[in-house]
């Protein structure tokens, strides 16, 4: 299921941090905490369970965008100034679409301050608006991110996990062992499959020749920062049709809730 959401913005310049994916989580948590109750409680009573018990922590987000033309990002910063009145961003849940109208009436009216100490954008929320599901017809298709992908790896001798590019050697493998890790928690129809041989069916392709790097800093100026690298490319992937869509669904790669590894099937 997937959600188009557009923000009203007051108009005139204002400063945004480029660092805005964390508040952007924190705030979609925030307004699925208020109705994981009454979502439980309708997908309970629809048949639909998921293995955790948890309904909410399988999704993503794309980057924001704005209009052409109303937008700069600020040379030797981490800002970007706006003059644009409206913005929107796609939202991803791994949900029936049973639970359409209840997840879109949870965001209408709703309004998010993305900012740090330095500077904050304030916008409401102008619509909600369901996006058609693709029909997912092969086991082959072609994906572009719409939010950076972030793969990591334990290296021995490493204190902290290395950031890998798609031309690493073992991309592909762990890429796999994260979606299959995500669809154990709704079947084990796949429970047996092996990222890691070959001939497993599963296969990776990036289309780009130089994906393009992002840098994106979660909890910026505080003790807790982080700096999460992920990259932006279109790819081809072949896996059973099923493992595709969540994919879709609940993203791609690691730290899909905090706004990594959106994507759009493109033709």
């Amino acid at each position: 299921m997937r959600l188009k959401i557009s923000f009203k913005l007051k108009g005139g310049r204002q400063v945004m941090p480029l660092n805005y994916q964390y508040p952007l989580s924190s705030w979609i948590y925030n307004v699925l905490a208020h109705g994981d109750d009454v979502v439980a409680k309708f997908m309970h009573d629809e048949g639909y369970h998921l293995k955790n018990g948890k309904t909410f922590k399988m999704f993503t987000f794309s980057q924001l965008y704005f209009p052409r033309g109303t937008y700069n990002i600020i040379p030797k910063s981490d800002r970007m100034e706006l003059w644009s009145r409206n913005a929107w961003l796609t939202v991803a849940f791994q949900m029936p679409v049973q639970a359409e109208k209840f997840i879109l009436g949870l965001f209408r009216d709703q309004r998010v301050t993305i900012g740090d100490r330095i500077s904050q954008v304030t916008m409401e929320v102008g619509s909600v608006e369901a996006e058609k599901e693709p029909e997912i017809t092969s086991e082959t298709v072609k994906i572009r991110c719409l939010s950076p992908v972030v793969v990591t790896e334990n290296k021995p001798g490493n204190k902290h996990e290395t950031y890998l590019s798609p031309a690493d050697n073992h991309y592909a493998g762990l890429l796999f062992h994260n979606l299959l890790d995500k669809h154990k928690i709704i079947s084990d129809e796949f429970a047996g499959l092996d990222p890691f041989v070959e001939n497993n069916g599963l296969k990776f392709e990036c289309l780009t020749t130089k994906p393009r790097r992002k840098m994106q800093i979660i909890k910026a100026y505080t003790p807790e920062e982080v700096k999460v690298r992920g990259f932006m490319f279109d790819f081809t992937l072949t896996a059973p049709q099923a493992l595709i869509r969540t994919g879709f669904n609940s993203g791609f790669g690691a730290m899909n809730a905090m706004g990594f590894g959106c994507g759009e099937i493109i033709m």
